[in-house]
């Protein structure tokens, strides 16, 4: 019997030393998550990043691209595929009528102005980015600089699901990975505070 109870307390000594392991990790995994906020927290107060009550002036923060279609709407949000060639919404739907002022986003050059599968389509390169827009026309030759909020074509001609009534804007990187453009119409700053 004495045998069966030093095994029975050797297994409890084991057990409670798992169990103090356990929790001295479960301390030091939470003291580690919680240093990782403070150093985040610190290095944002640092860094001066402001996401939420920017100011729009010269100086303060702003978004990086503004909204094709001046006082629009976003009818249809961004719903991109797990992979390029899957089904999916690959930019926002903005409520436009045929004839409505595009305006360009951003800075960038007119990169393809034509037909794509019987749909009208603009696009405009901007850095590693490539904004499209559908159904869109525009007057202005392939390679020409368009600057941000300065109107660069018109809602008009065919698409698979925009006609009439919305303009399809999509943004999608050298690699064909479309992105969500709403991404960069809010509001960022940063600055080095010191």
């Amino acid at each position: 019997m004495g045998h069966h109870d030093e095994q029975a307390r050797a297994r409890r000594v084991r057990r409670r030393r798992r169990l103090e392991a356990m929790r001295g990790r479960r301390r030091l995994n939470a003291l580690v998550a919680a240093s990782t906020l403070v150093v985040a927290a610190t290095t944002m107060v640092a860094l001066g990043v402001r996401t939420g009550d920017c100011v729009y002036a010269e100086g303060g923060c702003e978004p990086s691209m503004v909204l094709p279609v001046r006082g629009g709407a976003i009818m249809a949000r961004f719903d991109g595929p797990a992979q390029v060639w899957l089904a999916g919404h690959r930019g926002v739907d903005i409520e436009a009528d045929e004839g409505t002022t595009l305006v360009a986003p951003a800075d960038g050059t007119v990169s393809f102005a034509g037909k794509v599968g019987g749909k009208s389509v603009v696009s405009i390169a901007h850095g590693a980015w490539t904004l499209t827009f559908e159904p869109a026309v525009t007057a202005l030759a392939v390679g020409t600089e368009v600057h941000r909020g300065r109107p660069f074509g018109t809602v008009s001609g065919s698409s698979d699901h925009c006609d009439g009534a919305c303009v399809h804007w999509g943004v999608r990187t050298t690699g064909r990975r479309y992105v969500d453009p709403e991404r960069w119409l809010r509001p960022q700053r940063v600055v080095l505070v010191e």
